[in-house]
């Protein structure tokens, strides 16, 4: 009897959707097997992206930096330089690079020895706090019950608002709304004067990277005690993460200047939350790396430089949010055809550092399901409170 072939197209197409099967049970199972996956992501995902480089930063700089300081031309004030030493080849002489170099005051700073010993101080709390922990295992997740003793408070505050700075915001009629939360977080100085009916003219901690700091101190550490950095006034405390080691020795120089009349109120975070704020954002980017391209995730670094990859500011100012609230609102975290990234600047590219697309998913599940976020549900005792997304 002769034997029946299909046609080449019908062939073609059976064999498309067996390859489509396939790629499907490889790489986004269901069922049963959907909980190995989720556990595979969150192995890769406790690696700290970025960790290592931040790590080797601060360990070069408590072994090998220096602090000089030189009076300007007129003894108006003094430039003072943090430097390292580095080799252009591995024949050459060592030759020192200037890491930071600010404008700082005559006569309000210690002297550059007491500085350098108070940065090198700096540096090895910065380093001993994220020493991986031996024992009891490393449950970054923990830092969630605590969070709210850290900002001085017994209780956690009714309803927060986390304000994004994205461009949607604007015309968006929401800033009387708020406004009317217990606790207003806003994110990296951004302006409100001007934009108070869309933003909001109310807030209660500001929340940036350790850059923003850095801006401010070379711009007003030589004119203003305590530095320049507080645009919503002294009164409320800026929140900092440190994506830049050298830039403690800002915090140093603005905390010298400092006077009763011009305080400088800075809190460093706790090194838990980062790395928690770490594990969540590669998470969501390996996971939307493989529903996007059907690749594994191992191959994720192919497209994000690890070394650089970060969350945003965004992010861990919402996390911060899940530990000290009871509701938390969120309120410019998107984006849409035409808006600005942006609201207060001309800035239309987003930072390549920055999985915006994967945190829009954190944010979205938050809202929608709680229960699916990974690696809140390791703190002792922490439920996600209700979370309510605003366009």
């Amino acid at each position: 009897m002769k034997r029946r072939h299909l046609p080449p197209v019908l062939f073609l197409l059976a064999l498309s959707l067996l390859s489509l099967s396939f790629r499907r049970h490889l790489f986004l199972p269901r069922g049963p097997s959907a909980y190995a996956a989720d556990a595979l992501l969150r192995r890769l995902a406790a690696t700290d992206a970025g960790g290592d480089q931040v790590l080797a930063e601060a360990a070069a700089l408590l072994a090998n930096a220096s602090v000089s300081s030189f009076p300007s031309i007129g003894n108006h004030h003094r430039l003072l330089y943090l430097r390292l030493p580095y080799r252009s080849n591995a024949t050459s002489a060592p030759r020192q690079r200037a890491v930071s170099r600010l404008r700082v005051p005559v006569d309000t700073l210690p002297s550059d020895e007491s500085l350098l010993a108070a940065f090198r101080a700096s540096l090895r709390s910065f380093l001993l706090a994220r020493r991986p922990r031996r024992r009891g295992g490393d449950v970054a997740a923990a830092v969630m019950g605590e969070l709210a003793g850290q900002l001085g408070r017994a209780r956690r505050f009714p309803t927060c608002a986390v304000v994004g700075n994205s461009g949607i915001l604007l015309g968006s009629g929401r800033g009387a709304q708020i406004d009317a939360h217990d606790l207003v977080i806003r994110l990296n100085n951004a302006r409100v004067a001007g934009y108070a009916a869309d933003v909001g003219a109310k807030t209660s901690i500001s929340f940036v990277n350790s850059n923003i700091l850095h801006y401010c101190a070379v711009r007003s550490a030589i004119t203003t005690p305590g530095c320049s950095c507080h645009p919503y006034g002294r009164e409320v405390p800026m929140a900092m993460y440190v994506c830049q080691p050298a830039h403690l020795l800002d915090a140093l120089i603005c905390n010298a200047t400092a006077t009763p009349a011009s305080p400088f109120p800075l809190l460093v975070t706790d090194a838990r939350l980062d790395a928690l704020c770490a594990r969540i954002a590669k998470y969501y980017s390996l996971r939307q790396f493989v529903a996007a391209t059907g690749k594994p995730a191992s191959n994720w670094t192919r497209m994000h430089d690890e070394r650089y990859f970060h969350y945003s500011s965004g992010l861990q100012a919402v996390v911060m949010a899940l530990g000290v609230c009871d509701e938390v609102s969120l309120f410019g975290f998107g984006k849409a055809t035409g808006a600005k990234h942006h609201y207060h600047t001309n800035q239309k590219k987003e930072l390549d550092l920055h999985d915006y697309e994967a945190e829009y998913q954190f944010y979205g599940d938050l809202q929608a399901r709680p229960e699916a976020v990974p690696f809140l549900d390791e703190a002792p005792g922490f439920k996600v409170p209700p979370v309510k997304l605003y366009w």
